[in-house]
């Protein structure tokens, strides 16, 4: 059992790796917006004028895809923390559960990017309230999202404040998350327009790319503080043992009395016999 990989070790160390992981997803995201500009091009070829697997805007393309990829490999890590901190004794007291937290709304919403539940709860809350608030009410499911996301948010960089890339990258999502939604409202581009979608699904992809680094820089960090520990209590306890070893051995006049008081009478009568010659 003494060769089993422990916990910390599924944490990449290299920063290569996450260079590697960004520059990946970027990749990624830059061909499905190719896909997306170049649809109608190939609107010709099909029936309804439109590629489903490549329309940034529609129900089960490669975007939600790789949203709900990303979002579930954020709240994977997210659990992975929690596991780390949770037993290493110098950070189980220092709010461990909310990393259930945050694995709980990466999951929820991944779920939403694939069920589009942010669209049930707008039209439930316009109806229950009468009121569908600038437009078409996207603001309902907006505000219960910036109210959520920014407690679990900011209580996650004050968490990861010894993690500059961590708190970077997740400042870099709630920058990415804000464009989406300021698109998603058409305050910054036209909704039904190409480049709106484009600017709003293009930040969407990016923020849930840059959460999961953020993610994986902070379980990184966690990993190598728990692994400190570990030296620093082994070395701990290499000390203490020393130190009780020490205190049971008898001390060097004890042990020569003992030797004295135990050795055979001959021996003793020998040596007298030799002090009289």
């Amino acid at each position: 059992m003494d060769g089993q990989p422990r916990i910390t070790d599924l944490v990449p160390r290299r920063n290569a790796v996450f260079g590697v992981i960004f520059a990946a997803g970027a990749a990624v995201i830059g061909a499905l917006e190719a896909l997306f500009l170049a649809m109608p091009a190939l609107s010709p070829m099909t029936t309804d004028g439109r590629v489903a697997s490549f329309d940034l805007d529609s129900e089960g393309s490669l975007a939600v895809w790789f949203s709900c990829g990303m979002l579930e490999l954020a709240a994977i890590a997210a659990l992975l923390i929690y596991g780390i901190r949770r037993h290493t004794p110098a950070l189980s007291r220092q709010g461990h559960r909310l990393w259930l937290w945050a694995a709980a709304c990466w999951l929820v919403m991944s779920l939403d990017e694939c069920g589009s539940v942010h669209e049930a709860f707008k039209e439930l809350m316009s109806k229950t309230t009468g009121h569908r608030l600038l437009g078409d009410g996207t603001i309902w499911w907006v505000a219960g999202y910036g109210m959520v996301l920014g407690v679990v948010g900011l209580r996650l960089l004050w968490t990861m404040r010894r993690c500059p890339g961590a708190v970077a990258a997740l400042g870099a999502t709630a920058f990415c998350f804000s464009i989406a939604v300021l698109a998603e409202m058409a305050w910054i581009l036209p909704r039904k327009g190409t480049p709106g979608v484009a600017l709003e699904e293009g930040c969407e992809m990016l923020g849930d790319l840059c959460l999961l680094l953020s993610m994986g820089l902070f379980a990184r960090h966690a990993a190598e503080t728990s692994d400190r520990q570990c030296v620093s209590d082994a070395a701990q306890q290499e000390r203490q043992n020393k130190i009780d070893e020490a205190d049971e051995a008898p001390p060097a006049a004890e042990k020569a009395t003992v030797s004295g008081a135990t050795s055979p009478s001959w021996r003793r009568r020998g040596s007298r016999k030799c002090s009289r010659a």
